[in-house]
């Protein structure tokens, strides 16, 4: 029996671009009240516009997924405002490209900050709430095919992907119990701006360009894991492998 999304309230950070965005408008356009999240909220402007045109609600708001005072503070002020959202899609994340040997502390830092700490976060807190409220809920936690199969120059970005599929795996087993579900999302080669960055690069400008031409060539649109996501949550599918690998 597939869950329906219509009326539930989706919580997404990351929105303001790439996958995020396109989850944004997929769940819209089930019916669902999209609150979207992102640390930089030049994307969220127009997200809310084309939600809008769908004739969905979307509340935007700014958030590092790495503080969590804010986050909390966050998450409170969506409980005070009857927002509480019941589906929570942790997709904020991002990829340094560099040789293991080059990769810094800083680096390494950063990426489990926002790609393993963001997510649990975002776990933690809202599966609080949900279980003292007595509340169901549904965790979708966005890992990669590096999580499976792991590219070199990139040996930070595959294990926070590891360990976002590990933690996943724990929470399905330790919050059944209270009927929150959790899906483990492995997106394979996408067209998002992950590769775009050239700060955030440290292989040869001419090997980058020929991996973004990959991206763009090869790659599939983000729209394609939206939908996947989409169908996981309303059959509450525990993992999902989307795209090509």
């Amino acid at each position: 029996m597939k869950n329906t999304i219509q009326n539930s309230t989706v919580f997404i950070t990351g929105a303001g671009s790439g996958i995020g965005y396109q989850i944004a408008l997929a769940f819209a356009a089930e019916g669902a009240i999209i609150i979207a999240t992102d640390v930089s909220t030049d994307g969220l402007e127009q997200l809310d516009a084309e939600i809008q045109a769908l004739g969905a609600l979307c509340h935007s708001h700014h958030l590092d997924v790495t503080n969590e005072e804010e986050y909390l503070a966050l998450v409170q002020a969506l409980e005070a405002a009857g927002q509480l959202p019941n589906i929570v899609i942790n997709n904020a994340g991002l990829g340094i490209i560099s040789p293991f040997l080059e990769t810094s502390t800083a680096d390494w830092q950063l990426t489990l900050d926002i790609n393993v700490i963001g997510v649990a976060l975002g776990c933690r807190l809202f599966s609080t709430l949900w279980k003292e409220r007595g509340l169901g809920g549904q965790l979708v936690n966005i890992s990669s095919m590096a999580a499976f199969a792991p590219p070199a120059n990139l040996s930070a970005y595959a294990a926070s992907k590891y360990a976002v599929e590990g933690l996943s795996e724990v929470l399905a087993m330790e919050l059944k119990a209270h009927n929150i579900s959790v899906t483990c999302v492995h997106p394979g080669v996408i067209n998002t701006p992950i590769v775009q960055d050239p700060s955030r690069s440290r292989i040869p400008l001419a090997q980058l360009e020929r991996l973004q031409q990959h991206y763009i060539k090869q790659g599939q649109h983000p729209r394609v894991v939206a939908d996947d996501i989409v169908q996981a949550v309303k059959t509450e599918a525990g993992t999902v492998l989307s795209g090509k690998g």
